[in-house]
Order: structure tokens, then C-alpha cells, then sequence
């Protein structure tokens, strides 16, 4: 391996194309620095420059190396900087998961443009799976936070931080009678009516919500059909196929085939979402991010649950 200090040596030597010029440059005697040069050529076992009366000419190969050379010391001393910016959080990766509903809420593109604000040099990475999913590659390692429409498990290595509680609404095809309500619609009211839902699988936390409120309310709602992701369901809704109960969130999608309307229950008909991540985990850019979205003004009732 070439000695860092050599090339250093070398590169001062062809640019000042003079070796007592070069020694000044370097702040050292010449014999210590024609010893230097000497020596990388021994070791390369190659001519480097050519002696002249009045300096010295570097060789076809030495150009080469000079060009090499110039490379390898701007990266070396982009090291300690790099290193420096990945301790601090300022670059490096993060890895962010969240479910299909989640992805559909304005908060989450937000604090990303603020995050990318404030740190322009970390690569994000975003992955859209299933709760079970996302719980298993935060816990794995593989994702450093995640933000799903459940809390982590208890007795889990696993935080969770509860970021929102957005409302759920009842999603009407246009020719629906309930579309015939002005407002708030009673969630017992839909109890004669068939559903489109966001199918289980994928949506677990969304779907066990819906049915809970449901059974609360007094019925079993009569699932006709689930679709394999949120806005699917609404395709399904426009076509009056059912209705559905969603996220007020969604109410911005396909909102002149849908009718959407408030719903009221005894309890509040929520959809919570939150972030989870791991309790001993070290990484500083998760630590960022936590800070941020704790700081935002529009979670200002944020609050760790399991802290």
C-alpha cells in the first residue's frame, strides 16, 4: 500500500516540477524529500520523473500516478469531514416504513420536507408495507422508524410515540341514500348497508379499528368486498359496490364520485397513527427526526407512551 505521505510528497514535486521548490512547499530539507520520491519509485519499481539541469519532468507514468494521486488525497481528506457529518447526523441513511393509510396523511410528506430542510446531505429510504411487516424490520434492523395505525407490542425492544389521532369518516358512492344526510351520519345507521373495506391482510391496524368501532356501535358491519390497498377501496366505492369507513385523510381522493361524510358514536371514531422505533437504538439521525416531529407545531399533544 502507498504511503499517503509519499503521494503527497510526489504531487508537490511534479506541480512545483522543482524539488527544492517542492521541499519549501513542504516544510521540510530536500534530501529528506529526494529520499521520499526515491523510495516510491523503488516501490512501484518504476521512473517517476526525469532529473534536469534546472528541476525535474515527470514521466509518461508518473503522470499517470500524479492523476491517481490527486484523487486518493482529496479523499482522504474528505475522510475526517465524512465522518465528522455521520456522527453528528448531518449524512448517511435513514430508513422510514409506513403502512398504505398512513403514507396517505399529509403529516408524513411534510416532516420528510422539513427533515430534508434541516438535513439536505441524509439519504432517505422509504419502504410502504404491512404493520406486522413493518414492526418486524424495525426490530430487525432493517428500518430505523416506523409509522403504523398501532402502538409497538409490549415486552417488544420497541418505542412508540403517538403522533395523531385522525378521524374516521363514512365513504358514500354519489347515489347512496345516505348521501341524503347534510352532515354527521350515526354510525349505527350504517348498520343495514354493505361495506367495502381495506382488505386485513394489508391493513390490519385500519381494519380491526373499523370493526371495533363497529361492534361498539352494536353491529357487525356485512363485508361485501375487501380491497388490497386503501385508495383501491375507493375505486370499488365509486362504482357503488358499498360503502366504507376511512381516514378523513382520504376525502381528497376521488371526492367527485365519493360523498364523505362525519361520522358520530358514542366514542369518537379515530384512526390513531404512530411511530415506532428501537428503545436502545444509538442512531443520532433517528434521534433528529423524533426531535423534529416532536417540535412541529402540528403535533403539539405528542406525547411516548412507553417512556
Amino acid at each position: 500500500m502507498i504511503d499517503i505521505h509519499k503521494l503527497n510528497a510526489f504531487v508537490a514535486v511534479v506541480e512545483e516540477n522543482n524539488i527544492s521548490r517542492a521541499a519549501q512547499r513542504l516544510h521540510m530539507q530536500q534530501p529528506p524529500l529526494t529520499r521520499l520520491i526515491k523510495s516510491l519509485e523503488e516501490e512501484l519499481e518504476i521512473q517517476l520523473l526525469k532529473r534536469l539541469p534546472r528541476g525535474v519532468e515527470v514521466t509518461e507514468a508518473g503522470k499517470a500516478l500524479y492523476e491517481e494521486a490527486l484523487t486518493i488525497l482529496a479523499h482522504a481528506q474528505a475522510i475526517p469531514r465524512r465522518v465528522q457529518s455521520i456522527a453528528q447526523g448531518k449524512a448517511g441513511q435513514l430508513n422510514i416504513g409506513f403502512t398504505n393509510s398512513v403514507g396517505l396523511h399529509p403529516f408524513l410528506p411534510a416532516l420528510l420536507r422539513r427533515y430534508r430542510d434541516q438535513f439536505a446531505q441524509v439519504s432517505i429510504h422509504l419502504e410502504e408495507e404491512s404493520s406486522g411487516a413493518l414492526i418486524d424490520s424495525v426490530m430487525n434492523e432493517k428500518l430505523d422508524i416506523a409509522f403504523l395505525r398501532k402502538p409497538a407490542p409490549v415486552r417488544t425492544e420497541l418505542h412508540s410515540v403517538h403522533v395523531l389521532n385522525e378521524p374516521l369518516i363514512v365513504a358514500l358512492p354519489t347515489s347512496h341514500p345516505l348521501v341524503e344526510h347534510p352532515d354527521t351520519i350515526r354510525l349505527i345507521d350504517l348498520e343495514p348497508f354493505e361495506f367495502v373495506l381495506y382488505r386485513r391482510l394489508a391493513g390490519q391496524d385500519l381494519f380491526d379499528n373499523i370493526l371495533a368501532n363497529c361492534y361498539q356501535a352494536g353491529f357487525s358491519p356485512n363485508i361485501i368486498q375487501e380491497a388490497p390497498r386503501l385508495t383501491s377501496s375507493l375505486n370499488l366505492i365509486a362504482a357503488g359496490i358499498g360503502l366504507s369507513i376511512v381516514p378523513a385523510s382520504i376525502q381528497d381522493f376521488w371526492n367527485k364520485q365519493i360523498v364523505y361524510r362525519s361520522l358520530e358514536a358514542k366514542k369518537p371514531c379515530i384512526a390513531p397513527i404512530y411511530a415506532i422505533y428501537r428503545a436502545k437504538d444509538n442512531n443520532i439521525r433517528v434521534t433528529h427526526f423524533l426531535n423534529l416531529l416532536k417540535a412541529s407545531q402540528s403535533f403539539e399533544n405528542v406525547v411516548n407512551i412507553n417512556e
